[in-house]
């Protein structure tokens, strides 16, 4: 993987972060010694063979995810027409909101989704080939076993929803093979069962929930979120239903920011640097009274730097505001997807009538609509029609949106720019990734 560029960012998941894991994550850039970056640090072996090592990697990890989540989420949401550009000189971030020929290899965005991502998965399997070996309690050690495995998925995951074919391992090959959509779906959910059985068969001990696991964070209903998320993509409906049942709504699990060490990287580029707003069509498509615009966003007058009218954003308006990985609508209109996809219509309006009336829920969010009746979707493909607009208002900063244009068959890029849905189909394979690793496969088209 080609990752010798990789910058740490000055971000931590607990305020007991040892200086180790800035060294830690140094591990990812494949031949740098942190020798050289310093004398007195300790070296790759050392972190990694030590109990302290590892679950200071593991802190790191968490850290590092949550670096992520506004590549992916601009990503998702520039593709799909709901974020426009302010200032004249955010090139990279217009050309992913004018899309197709425009988004080319060397895009930061594109650039920046791909290096992060894969950082996180090179520490992830750092941490899988490395803890086993270590001395660690045994809950110690399939807490992190299982936080790996779900990192590393959730990962792979939103990298497989933006790109047509990934790498799967990374810690095998310096220029390691891409697989396709099926393979690496297949791949996420074998490391997200994995990671349930972990924690089923050894409990997460109290030092890895109080030291190592990041606050906030719900391992185990994370898990289950993930493996219902993902089947459902991968079109295993009787496991997505199976998986939903089991998260409790009345939790939440986020990613955890302090403002000082760690700052919402979706609130330092949106908010503080003001650098894209929500386009205003999404507000005024939305069904009158429709509880959830006011969560996400507020009215505005201003145009972005091409023209298109945008409101301003509510959410994440402090550099400090957690980030749900999951929301509770999203497993209520899993379950309501994976019922209409098996022509269950009567259980799939329940669960879409759960979103729709919910005042609020465990994170807050509450569309308080009400109900639709079995005549006003009478067909499957209105009832799919229903889900996929209520995952547009109940998901909208989720990074989901781009993926759901996918699975629910809206027109793609190669449509006529008023009827399309998205207007990249994947975006380029990164420029250094293409020279750097020969197994890298064309660019797909637009």
């Amino acid at each position: 993987m080609n990752t010798m560029h990789l910058f740490q960012k000055d971000t931590t998941m607990k305020s007991n972060i040892f200086l180790i894991v800035f060294c830690g994550t140094l591990l990812l850039t494949h031949g740098c010694s942190l020798d050289q970056l310093n004398p007195n640090a300790p070296t790759d072996a050392q972190v990694l063979s030590t109990p302290e090592g590892i679950k200071a990697l593991a802190v790191g990890l968490q850290a590092q995810f949550g670096e992520t989540i506004n590549e992916t989420v601009e990503a998702s949401n520039f593709l799909t027409k709901q974020y426009a550009t302010m200032p004249s000189s955010v090139l990279g971030l217009r050309e992913l909101e004018t899309g197709a020929a425009d988004v080319q290899p060397q895009n930061g965005t594109v650039n920046n989704l791909w290096i992060q991502h894969y950082r996180v998965v090179k520490t992830a399997e750092d941490l899988l080939n490395s803890a086993p070996k270590v001395s660690l309690t045994p809950g110690t050690r399939s807490g992190i076993l299982a936080l790996a495995r779900l990192i590393k998925a959730m990962t792979l995951g939103e990298l497989i929803e933006a790109f047509e074919k990934i790498p799967v391992e990374v810690t095998t090959s310096q220029t390691p093979s891409f697989v396709d959509r099926t393979s690496a779906l297949n791949t996420i959910v074998s490391l997200l069962e994995a990671a349930r059985d972990e924690i089923t068969a050894t409990a997460p001990s109290t030092d890895f929930n109080t030291s190592v696991l990041g606050i906030g964070f719900d391992l185990s209903n994370t898990i289950q979120a993930m493996i219902a998320r993902y089947a459902l993509i991968q079109g295993d409906y009787s496991k997505a239903l199976t998986a939903a049942n089991l998260v409790d709504l009345t939790k939440t699990s986020t990613l955890f920011f302090n403002s000082t060490t760690a700052r919402n990287p979706i609130y330092l580029i949106a908010i503080q640097s003001a650098f894209y707003k929500p386009v205003r069509s999404w507000r005024l498509n939305a069904d009158s009274g429709d509880g959830r615009i006011a969560y996400w966003v507020t009215a505005g007058t201003g145009n972005s730097f091409l023209g298109t009218p945008v409101d301003e954003f509510n959410k994440y308006r402090t550099d400090n505001a957690p980030f749900y990985v999951y929301l509770p609508g999203e497993i209520m209109l899993i379950k309501a997807e994976a019922y209409a996809r098996q022509n269950d219509s009567a259980n799939a309006l329940i669960q879409v009538n759960t979103v729709r009336t919910k005042a609020t829920d465990a994170a807050g969010v509450g569309a308080g609509l009400p109900a639709k009746t079995a005549a006003q979707l009478p067909t499957q493909q209105a009832m799919l029609d229903e889900i996929y607009n209520q995952r547009l208002y109940e998901l909208f900063i989720l990074g989901t949106r781009l993926g759901d244009t996918r699975r629910f068959g809206k027109p793609g890029a190669e449509t006529g720019p008023v009827t399309r849905s998205r207007n990249r189909n994947w975006l380029p394979y990164p420029d250094g990734e293409v020279l750097a690793n020969p197994n890298t496969p064309p660019q797909p088209p637009i």
